[in-house]
């Protein structure tokens, strides 16, 4: 991959991939670290593919790992120490910060696979790809940390206010 290549393919997927590694480990004290790890070894055995869309499910496969790798290590679930809120105005700004913290509750694989499913709109497939998972166990993986959410939600009373 030439420079140039790389810089466009840099550019349109850092933003989503670096979001995506600091929501699931509640944190951006390993983020950075984590996203240039990604796309090292992305480079070490690339795709023979230009497609954008093909590499970008490539890179969060690559992030998943790395991120299943950094739990193994930590030996425990990872608290988040900061979480980049994205500003918001008015009464949003309260159920964001809310769902946040609701969202740092989860165990990391859980909001995982609930940020790929939902943020990145990956199919079961591309999740269980990314996840190092099977397919058919991503679907149960998933309607648990759905309902998890949910009665995490519902506990604080914020279930279905603003939330669909």
């Amino acid at each position: 991959m030439d420079e140039g290549t790389f810089r466009a393919l840099y550019r349109e997927t850092v933003v989503p991939l670096r979001t995506y590694i600091v929501r699931t480990l509640g944190g951006v004290a390993h983020a950075d670290d984590i996203v240039q790890e990604t796309y090292l070894r992305g480079l070490r055995r690339p795709l023979e593919t230009g497609d954008v869309k093909q590499w970008r499910a490539y890179l969060f496969r690559i992030a998943g790992n790395l991120l299943t790798d950094h739990w193994r290590r930590q030996g425990r679930e990872v608290i988040g120490d900061e979480v980049a809120e994205p500003s918001v105005q008015g009464r949003n700004i309260e159920l964001r910060l809310d769902m946040g913290r609701m969202f740092q509750k989860l165990q990391p694989r859980e909001r995982q696979l609930l940020w790929l499913a939902y943020v990145e709109k990956a199919n079961h497939r591309e999740i269980a790809a990314a996840a190092g998972l099977r397919e058919a166990s991503v679907r149960v993986l998933l309607s648990r940390a759905r309902k998890k959410l949910a009665r995490l939600l519902r506990d604080t009373g914020h279930y279905g206010v603003g939330v669909r």
